[in-house]
């Protein structure tokens, strides 16, 4: 049936007249003018001559497989081929003309090639990118039913286009006693539109569809509520094209409320090439519809959007895999938006096979029993999605082509649709990666989340599936589920898989929480820095992708409010739990700036020790002294009272001056280092202001504990003012 959409010479003659010597000259002229019949038994009568070119073995070949005689196209190419001057279009249809014979592997073998010839023919790419194809396809199992209709005839019948009630199709069957009409392509008869009734998938009560039948052939139609589209070969003034070919055109014709029809020629039609083969989408605002205008590479699926009664948008060529440099034709989409399509470019089993588009956009071919090695066209989806109809000149037919009804057996096409989200803060999250695997383990396919966070898997009923959600920041989620025949909505939600900080900041003597503190993260490990705040209840929380469970940490944390204490601590530790509470870990209560307050109190200090009897700075006290040295600094209008303070033991005078000498050292160790050193001095209290009540001047003898001594030998440093 590939002749249906190919540039048609009407070449009508009668049976009964006699053969004529003609030689290669008019053999030629009547393959141009594609009179296959008449040109083959012209050329066979060089067989053997040395006028039997390799030019001419071609036309012999192409005679043949345009009037689907495989055997003798498969024997002349072979012929051909050997001459190496073979095109990669001659390859392709010796290709197609031994797999339309059954020799699956040898055509193949052609096709291969024609890769080495041309490794962008996505004909031959096609083949190499999937080796195992045939097996495939075998392995898909029979997923049809298929019944050859009652209606069909010795002759070609294809089609089964719903209109309204009753179903329409294209039959060579009806030939008028008047006039006998033989078309030169096969010398098969013309083609007509028909009406009948379908009546449980069978076609009754047939009539002709007078309205539109005119004396060459119709085409393949559709409808919508007031009009149709059908194909037609052009006719009226300027019908024939080049070389005297009388191409394809679509037509749309108004129904009236008496049955008439008002037919218009598409305004983008020409007789320098083919338009045929309409289909709408289901919404009515688009056509689709075969061509070879320019632009074509053979024959392509084109689509234009209608704007009112035959004015249209700019046709454009199906974008994406649907068109290959073969010829692709006789598109149909389903009520459910499905194309599909007829193509001898894409792998199959050889002829034209039925495509269809999934979901993911990959062109599919449907498999046995749909299609055959011969020409499997004009499929046809009812309005279910089940049952319809598909035309195939396979063998086992009542005659050229028949019209075959079939049943869906297979798994429907749904749609597995859902929402991920965050567990715990109900946020939605893009970009994650679902996955869909089948029962054995395979992945099929898988999408990313999209912006609102939604993810929509092309899936098949009655199967049992694992989805996956993966994503760097979450646990890994998954859920079983078995399809039904009704689409399923399956949500997630993510539980977070990466490490997050937990802070609760509090007032060091107060315990109250601090909102609005400034906490500065320092990722020593990875060389990054967060800044956050802490909430109306001292919290705060900070993720980090960069950590799992199990990784050590090493983070610098300052932490600042104005009015209080800058803290900074290391937190270097092993991650045991996603969540670490930093609280728990550290000290990181802050402490208010005050004055009377001892700054010693408030930070990591160390005691400040100095050799007995003796007020030299030492470096253990250095290392303490530069602590306040640093807050001194970092505010600049803090002003302190260091304050030296001894045990009870060694007499008072001596334990004052002591004190004293050691406490202006101190100080004057601090003044070198500090901006404006009068804000620091140094005071000694000897042992006036025991901390703890252990006496022992004179008589009296203490009998505290050297820890108690301890406490009373101490430096303060007293904030006096912080302006």
């Amino acid at each position: 049936m590939k002749k249906i959409i190919l540039a048609i010479f009407i070449g009508a003659f009668c049976i009964s007249s006699s053969a004529q010597s003609l030689r290669l000259k008019k053999a030629d002229k009547l393959y141009n003018k594609l009179a296959f019949e008449a040109a083959s038994d012209i050329y066979e009568d060089f067989l053997g001559s040395k006028e039997m070119t390799p030019t001419v073995l071609n036309y012999l070949a192409m005679c043949y497989y345009n009037t689907n005689q495989m055997e003798k196209a498969v024997s002349t190419f072979a012929k051909f081929v050997k001459a190496e001057t073979a095109s990669a279009d001659e390859l392709f249809y010796y290709s197609q003309s031994l797999k339309q014979s059954g020799k699956i592997k040898e055509g193949d073998e052609q096709l291969k090639l024609l890769y080495a010839k041309s490794n962008q023919d996505s004909r031959a790419k096609s083949l190499i990118e999937n080796l195992n194809y045939f097996e495939d396809l075998k392995a898909k199992g029979e997923k049809y039913t298929l019944n050859n209709l009652a209606v069909n005839s010795e002759y070609s019948d294809f089609g089964g286009y719903k209109y309204n009630n009753s179903v329409v199709f294209l039959s060579a069957k009806y030939q008028s006693l008047a006039v006998k009409r033989q078309w030169s392509w096969d010398g098969t008869r013309f083609l007509d539109a028909f009406f009948a009734d379908d009546v449980n998938g069978e076609f009754k009560n047939e009539k002709l569809f007078e309205k539109i039948n005119s004396k060459y052939h119709e085409g393949p139609i559709c409808f919508n509520e007031t009009s149709l589209y059908f194909t037609r070969n052009s006719i009226g003034k300027n019908k024939y094209g080049k070389d005297g070919i009388q191409n394809l055109s679509l037509y749309v014709g108004v129904i009236d409320n008496s049955g008439g029809i008002s037919v218009s020629l598409l305004p983008f039609c020409s007789s320098d090439y083919s338009v045929g083969h309409p289909a709408l989408s289901p919404d009515k605002k688009t056509l689709y519809f075969a061509s070879d205008m320019p632009g074509s590479e053979g024959v392509d699926i084109y689509e234009v959007s209608i704007k009112g009664f035959n004015e249209y948008g700019t046709p454009k060529r199906l974008e994406g895999n649907v068109n290959t440099e073969g010829d692709e034709m006789f598109p149909f989409i389903s009520s459910n938006g499905t194309l599909y399509f007829s193509s001898n470019g894409h792998v199959g089993f050889g002829g034209l096979d039925v495509f269809m588009v999934n979901k993911n956009g990959e062109v599919v071919n449907l498999g046995e029993p749909v299609n055959s090695m011969n020409d499997d066209f004009a499929f046809v989806m009812k309005e279910d999605n089940k049952t319809g109809f598909v035309s195939s000149n396979r063998a086992g037919g009542k005659g050229g082509d028949d019209i075959y009804g079939f049943t869906y057996t297979g798994p429907i096409e749904i749609e597995i649709s859902g929402l991920v989200t965050n567990a715990e803060t109900k946020d939605v999250i893009a970009g994650a990666y679902v996955v869909l695997i089948d029962d054995k383990g395979k992945q099929i396919t898988s999408v990313l989340t999209d912006k609102d966070g939604h993810y929509v898997l092309p899936a098949l009923s009655g199967k049992m599936y694992t989805i996956q959600i993966k994503n760097d920041r979450f646990q890994l989620e998954e859920s079983k589920l078995i399809t039904q025949e009704t689409s399923v909505k399956k949500d997630f939600e993510l539980k977070e898989n990466t490490v997050v900080l937990v802070f609760n900041i509090e007032q060091k003597t107060t315990h109250s929480p601090l909102a609005d503190v400034k906490i500065q993260l320092e990722d020593l490990a990875h060389n990054t820095t967060q800044n956050l705040n802490s909430d109306s209840k001292g919290y705060a929380k900070q993720i980090y992708p960069t950590y799992k469970v199990g990784d050590s940490m090493n983070m610098q944390i300052t932490l600042s409010k104005e009015g209080y204490l800058t803290k900074t601590v290391k937190l270097q530790i092993p991650i045991q739990s996603r969540e670490v509470n930093v609280s728990e870990l550290l000290d990181i209560a802050l402490s208010e700036l005050q004055v009377g307050n001892d700054l010693s109190e408030m930070i990591d200090i160390n005691p400040i020790y100095f050799d007995l009897g003796k007020f030299a700075i030492r470096k253990d006290a250095s290392v303490e002294l530069d602590k306040i040295i640093k807050i001194m600094n970092e505010y600049p209008s803090m002003k302190i009272e260091l304050g030296s303070h001894t045990d009870c033991r060694s007499s008072k005078a001596s334990n004052q001056t002591l004190s004293d000498k050691r406490a202006k050292a101190s100080a004057d160790y601090i003044k070198k280092k500090i901006t404006n050193p009068e804000r620091i001095k140094g005071v000694g209290y000897g042992e006036s202001r025991l901390k703890v009540n252990c006496p022992c001047e004179g008589n009296v003898k203490s009998d505290c504990p050297e820890e108690e001594h301890q406490k009373n030998r101490r430096t303060e440093f007293i904030i006096t003012s912080m302006n």
